[in-house]
């Protein structure tokens, strides 16, 4: 199913909301500039994270219900709102990458991803602990440490005002960690084994990736010079070694020393 577009009343409501507005130079981004091979990839690159993003604002949207559903505090609701719209504004400015790499733009599939029964059958408050571990803590670091590493390089005008855009909802990222640290000390102590649970089985397809990646390639080539991909960040994707290595310094260097200090490091 493809993704669609509506007009008024709804695209005043979303414009205002996602508030890119003139920020974004789309008509610099030409695919008939890029060579084919790079224009495949960056399509497929820009398309997954147009699914993920969404993925994203379903997830967001689930915490916020739980959240208000655990009883916590009227000012985490803004929080968690701010979330949502960022996940939106996020996935609106992959969709404009998209449409104007000439690609129609596709939902996820199955479109109504439910969660687990034996998760939702879960006390409200230990599903918003688990969201917060699991998204906002673990997934939003290394996606925060991808997109960095590529708006740090990136010298497209398009894509690299798309990345900066991106980035600049790092207040969401500060929140997670924030909201993660309050529920546990809600629970006194009870919840860390179930986070330290969460924060295993969230990290452990990044971890599988890093020890296939490591097998693959001597110690020599595991270091970020070795993979400058100059071609790749001017539109900015990443191939799967710099990914990897990125991902690999965010966990070891910044998400798992977090997790310890907060006593649910896997």
């Amino acid at each position: 199913m493809r993704l669609g577009h509506a007009g008024p009343p709804f695209r005043a409501i979303h414009d205002s909301l996602v508030a890119i507005g003139d920020t974004i130079p789309w008509g610099l981004l030409d695919p008939s500039t890029i060579a084919l091979p790079l224009l495949i990839e960056m399509r497929t690159h820009w398309a997954y994270r147009v699914t993920t993003e969404l993925r994203s604002v379903q997830v967001m949207t689930r915490f916020m219900g739980d959240v208000v559903a655990a009883g916590d505090p009227l000012e985490v609701y803004a929080g968690a709102a701010d979330a949502i719209a960022d996940e939106l504004r996020h996935t609106a400015l992959c969709v404009g990458v998209v449409e104007r790499l000439g690609v129609v733009v596709e939902l996820p599939e199955p479109l109504d991803e439910r969660a687990p029964d034996e998760f939702l059958a879960l006390p409200a408050a230990q599903r918003a602990l688990a969201t917060a571990v699991s998204m906002l803590a673990i997934s939003e670091t290394i996606s925060f440490a991808l997109i960095e590493d590529l708006r740090s390089r990136c010298t497209h005008p398009t894509l690299r005002a798309v990345l900066e855009r991106t980035l600049a909802d790092e207040d969401a990222h500060h929140y997670g960690w924030a909201y993660v640290k309050a529920s546990l000390a809600r629970f006194d102590g009870s919840a860390d084994d179930y986070a330290r649970e969460v924060a295993a089985v969230t990290l452990e397809p990044h971890l599988a990736e890093l020890r296939a990646f490591r097998a693959a390639l001597p110690a020599d080539q595991r270091v970020l010079s070795g993979w400058p991909e100059p071609e790749r960040a001017h539109l900015g994707i990443l191939g799967r070694e710099r990914q990897a290595l990125v991902k690999q310094h965010a966990i070891e260097q910044v998400l798992l020393p977090r997790l310890d200090a907060l006593g649910i490091a896997p």
